[in-house]
């Protein structure tokens, strides 16, 4: 893998110098670490084992209706051959259903640039956002995401566990305005909202852990939180990162996190049993959520492209941030449940 020299870049400062505030809402300067993520450099693909590139969002129309939308293109090296799998899922909060498609391709070479593409199905970036494409039965997504905020870079050094000796360089683009259609059942619906990005790439085994619980929470007060909780092969499940980004673009870790599943739901396709609806409080943050799933069933069983299934779901968020009633959109990918790895 190429990576850059060690850079001292602040976790809000990869595009930019925004300020945090204090308790009494002075500005100050928002934490400084020392990373090798470069951006934009790093957005491109990687000569390493694994890497992926994951949008998630939530979608309006003007006339009311909404969507959960989630497209994603994973790149796996053995050797010098690189394979590609490509996810995309739409949750119709109308319909209260949830449709996914998948793509496996072994391209001629390796992508070169941000610059993603399986047959109507692309990813392309410009240095900053993307425009995303996808098409299945019954819905074509056509979007431009757009970043409002500098990426997030989560751990102490933009490194996390994935279960392996090797790290997993990881950040995110934790709110990005959305605008394009969706054409449902043959038509275009103009659409807007919100999306997520999430870019990990590493030499790391991505089957070495026995999976995760991941949750991107984007709060109507304009913060954000990620956290991502690693289940090892000794059966402890540990807090891998947890980053909370405020309304003004400035992110640092979190502590003081306790995340309480409140039911659970059996798959009726793999027989999987999922955690389902969660309490989450944030100390550092003074922050107590409640988390419902707009639909139960947004199990993906993706064991013919990645080799696993897993639970990747549009999730509604209400409670209180700092004492003030708060509400919001989530995302939550549940990895390990059910069918994992190769067989």
């Amino acid at each position: 893998m190429r990576f850059p020299t060690i850079l001292v870049l602040a976790t809000c400062c990869v595009f930019g110098m925004p300020s945090c505030t204090d308790d009494d809402g002075a500005r100050e300067a928002c934490p400084v670490i020392a990373t090798s993520i470069e951006l934009p450099k790093d957005q491109a693909p990687h000569a390493g084992d694994m890497e992926w590139w994951y949008y998630t969002g939530h979608l309006n129309a003007a006339d009311g209706r909404k969507w959960g939308f989630e497209l994603t293109f994973f790149q796996a090296y053995i050797g010098t051959i690189a394979g590609y799998s490509a996810h995309y899922a739409v949750t119709d909060l109308q319909k209260g259903v949830h449709f996914y498609d998948q793509k496996f391709f072994i391209p001629d070479q390796p992508f070169a640039t941000y610059d993603l593409v399986a047959d109507d199905w692309s990813i392309r970036g410009d240095g900053t956002g993307a425009r995303l494409a996808g098409a299945m039965d019954g819905y074509v997504l056509d979007l431009a995401v757009t970043p409002t905020k500098p990426a997030a870079i989560h751990g102490s050094d933009g490194t996390v566990d994935m279960g392996d000796v090797s790290p997993s360089f990881y950040y995110s683009q934790t709110r990005m305005a959305a605008v394009g259609t969706l054409t449902v059942d043959g038509a275009a619906v103009p659409v807007t909202g919100i999306a997520w990005m999430d870019h990990q790439w590493g030499t790391f085994d991505v089957f070495a852990s026995n999976g995760w619980d991941w949750f991107s929470i984007q709060l109507e007060d304009q913060s954000e939180v990620m956290l991502y909780f690693l289940h090892d092969k000794a059966g402890r499940t540990t807090m891998t990162a947890a980053t909370v980004v405020d309304q003004y673009g400035c992110a640092r870790q979190a502590t003081g996190v306790d995340v309480r599943p409140t039911g659970s739901w059996k798959s009726p396709h793999t027989d999987a049993t999922y955690p389902m609806g969660w309490e989450v409080t944030v100390g550092s943050e003074d922050l107590e959520l409640t988390l419902v799933p707009t639909v139960l069933d947004q199990e993906i069983d993706a064991r013919d492209t990645t080799l696993n299934t897993y639970w990747e779901g549009a999730v509604d968020v209400t409670g209180t941030h700092r004492g003030r009633a708060v509400a919001g959109d989530a995302y939550v990918e549940l990895a390990g449940y059910g069918p994992w790895g190769p067989q």
